[in-house]
């Protein structure tokens, strides 16, 4: 189940509501039966081997077997998720690389909802009745936690978020039940400063230093109808580490046409196909409907591109 994003809590009926963290890291079911475990991003890949501190709780659980929705994240040294740290995590692919990742960057799973429990699908209950039965459960340790759900108001939990350093929060409805694979407004994410995933469709060469190499990323979303409208340039936040690996994701794609419905007059486009998707902080939308003051904050590797709408 997805969020719609508000620029505010709903303070109209404040009282129907309860606010969660919002954790900037990568979402993941993790499946539990009989002390086996399993884990999968959004994007449906088995992210099992990856992340092998989470597995570990299927032993904590013991012979309760459940399904699990939550966020994995990786902390810096105040405590903060940062999802730069996790990327190395989210793309580790070798039993060496694992551990070494595992030893330099643990991660924490937070687990904010539980959709089956010991053989009964959970999903049609409210979403305080959901989270009375997760809070039962008792999870908490090295790799997993539960955040706590507050009640209102929202305005001060969002202040609270901002004193935090934390991305947000999420409002949820007391009422609503889970919708896998829809994006509800009974679900609402609330950030102070924007941003949100985009496809890549293309790229243009630097300068000077960054001649022959890629600039900047130009990058989209997808309207209704699913054609994928252009969105801009992000240059910005681009260091060399990411600009070794999205060279060689781009170089895997490259196509001779635009994949923009759009597509904008620029100098010298590399036009790929849109299956990339990456983060992107920024000001705002201009009128124009193109980011100001983009910034890229990293690879999406756990969200499907034609998912990528303009969140608004």
């Amino acid at each position: 189940m997805l969020a719609v994003a508000a620029t505010a809590p709903p303070a109209d009926d404040d009282e129907r509501w309860a606010y969660e963290m919002k954790w900037d890291g990568m979402r993941a079911l993790v499946g539990i039966e009989d002390a086996e475990v399993w884990i999968t991003s959004r994007a449906g890949n088995d992210a099992t081997a990856r992340f092998p501190e989470v597995a570990a709780i299927g032993p904590a659980l013991g012979a309760t077997n459940a399904l699990l929705d939550g966020e994995i994240v990786a902390l810096d040294e105040a405590g903060i998720p940062r999802f730069e740290r996790l990327q190395p995590r989210m793309q580790a692919g070798r039993g060496r690389a694992i551990r070494e990742h595992v030893a330099s960057q643990p991660v924490v799973y937070m687990v904010f909802d539980v959709l089956w429990l010991a053989g009964h699908r959970t999903t049609e209950l409210p979403y305080v009745d959901r989270r009375a039965l997760l809070e039962r459960l008792e999870l908490g340790g090295d790799a997993w936690q539960t955040p706590a759900s507050a009640r209102g108001p929202g305005t001060a939990v969002l202040a609270a978020s901002q004193d935090l350093g934390l991305e947000g929060v999420v409002a949820k409805r007391l009422d609503s039940p889970y919708l896998p694979g829809r994006r509800s407004d009974a679900w609402r994410k609330v950030k102070p400063h924007r941003g949100q995933e985009l496809v890549v469709g293309g790229w243009l060469h630097g300068a000077g230093r960054l001649e022959g190499r890629l600039g900047s990323l130009l990058v989209g979303y997808h309207r209704p109808g699913g054609s994928l409208h252009f969105a801009g340039r992000v240059g910005s936040g681009i260091d060399e580490r990411a600009r070794v690996r999205l060279e060689a994701l781009v170089a895997d794609r490259a196509r001779a046409t635009s994949p923009f419905a759009d597509t904008p007059r620029l100098p010298g486009p590399q036009w790929v196909e849109p299956e990339v998707v990456v983060e992107v902080a920024f000001h705002e939308w201009t009128s124009a409907g193109v980011l100001r003051a983009p910034r890229y904050k990293g690879i999406r590797d756990d969200k499907p591109a034609r998912d990528v709408v303009r969140e608004t």
